[in-house]
């Protein structure tokens, strides 16, 4: 059946993807939480045994320390952008 000429044809449209924060997607401090926590626990093991309120205290002390050790190396990657 032939086509009016006068008729808008219907075209894709063409919807970007939506772009995600570098932020929220690659966070160093994610990574570094996990990392040092599991690092305190293993300093806590072996400094005290397996008493475990120090572990829990290593571990929440290596937490800590992972936060900001992660922020600090998001901010040093976000000034090179």
């Amino acid at each position: 059946m032939p086509r009016s000429k006068k008729r808008k044809h219907h075209h894709e449209q063409h919807i970007p993807p939506h772009t995600i924060k570098s932020e929220n997607s690659r966070s160093a401090v994610k990574v570094a939480v996990i990392f040092f926590g599991l690092l305190g626990l293993g300093i806590a093991y072996f400094a005290a045994g397996a008493s475990i309120t120090w572990l829990i205290a290593g571990a929440a002390a290596g937490a800590v320390a992972g936060y900001f050790f992660g922020k600090q190396i998001d901010r040093s990657f976000n000034r090179n952008k």
